[in-house]
């Protein structure tokens, strides 16, 4: 069987790495089926005698693939087609499955215009009704699919997901030193490591972190994530409250160094409002650094009691927690590459491969 795979999408991101990670994974598994990949740069590690890669120049969202990325998969003659997204031409409706990592942009996208979100809603209504099989992440989207869209349940399945790999590099050992003078952090620090999205509630922590040190609280906050470190209006709201010497952006570093943020952070904090899968907690867990995130029911679900929870709703109570897990901070003194082993061996690659596969066959 031709097996297809849309991975025009593939940036430079959390997501695209999980992809990536699966797609080498299924092909070096399944040698009975060929594959064909769609591109948009030639994607390096997929040398394989069962794979084929078409260089299409067609970006998501565009009119050419509504039109001229039609006309290709039209010609081309497939069994199957895999989208990793929701993005394909609407006129396309031969077998093909979606992968769907969330439906956020329902709720947490501006569009500019009514035109842009009806369009949107349209396309995204359409190709999902026209798919023979959705993958989603978790039961909430399903029944999100299910009430806003209409769609059948015998369509819809899950698939238990992994947390992608993060290569550990050698650290240097004069770094533990040096590396927070370098960047001139004085206090003991928290880090956050996610999007910029709306849904990541991160400017709620630099009200958070304002009540701390008027508190008499010295812990400092690091935005270790390049495109935050852009982020404008988050920098004004910082320099506004006077919390420019406890809050710091810190990106284009060596992983050696990144590795000693992990290691040496009291926590690691996740606000999100939103989450089907909390990728960007592959980091801390990589690394084993304690974690502080927002109880929502699908990250609960995966880490249970392995880690710190308040209500990303309250500046309050993020505060309180926050002020009373420090007066009784052991984080140090705990392993925590034992407590995240299960979760590690759960959320592995290799159940993620064997259950997709199974779904394909």
């Amino acid at each position: 069987m031709k097996i297809w795979l849309d991975l025009r999408f593939i940036a430079d991101n959390i997501y695209s790495t999980f992809v990536l990670e699966m797609v080498k994974g299924i092909i070096k598994k399944d040698k009975e089926n060929h594959f064909l990949i769609y591109a948009n740069h030639v994607l390096e590690w997929f040398d394989y005698k069962n794979v084929d890669m078409h260089i299409v120049w067609i970006k998501n969202k565009s009119i050419a693939e509504q039109t001229k990325y039609l006309k290709i998969l039209k010609k081309d003659n497939n069994n199957l087609m895999i989208f990793f997204n929701h993005y394909k031409p609407v006129r396309y409706v031969w077998n093909y499955f979606t992968i769907l990592p969330s439906l956020k942009d329902i709720y947490y996208s501006n569009f500019s215009n009514y035109f842009e979100k009806y369009s949107f809603l349209y396309l995204l209504e359409k190709n999902l009704k026209n798919s023979i099989k959705i993958i989603c992440f978790d039961n909430n989207t399903i029944e999100e699919l299910i009430e806003k869209f209409n769609i059948e349940e015998r369509k819809i399945t899950t698939l238990q997901w992994f947390f992608p790999n993060i290569h550990d590099h050698e650290i240097i050992e004069n770094l533990k030193i040096n590396f927070k003078t370098k960047y001139n952090i004085k206090n003991e620090f928290f880090i956050y490591s996610g999007w910029e999205w709306v849904e990541k509630n991160y400017e709620k922590l630099v009200y958070v972190f304002e009540r701390l040190k008027k508190d008499g609280k010295d812990v400092d906050l690091v935005f270790l994530w390049e495109a935050i470190s852009r982020n404008v209006a988050l920098r004004n709201l910082i320099i506004n409250m006077n919390m420019q010497t406890n809050i710091h952006f810190i990106w284009l570093i060596k992983q050696n160094e990144k590795v000693l943020f992990y290691k040496e952070a009291l926590w690691v904090i996740f606000p999100s409002f939103y989450e089907p899968f909390p990728f960007r907690l592959s980091e801390p867990l990589h690394f084993n650094s304690p974690i502080i995130s927002s109880d929502l029911k699908n990250i609960h679900n995966i880490f249970w009691d392995s880690i710190k929870y308040f209500s990303a709703i309250s500046v309050n109570n993020i505060y309180e927690k926050i002020k009373n897990y420090l007066a009784t901070n052991d984080t140090k003194k705990h392993d925590f590459a034992d407590t995240y082993k299960e979760i590690k061996n759960k959320y592995s690659k290799e159940n993620t491969i064997d259950q997709l596969l199974e779904i394909i066959k």
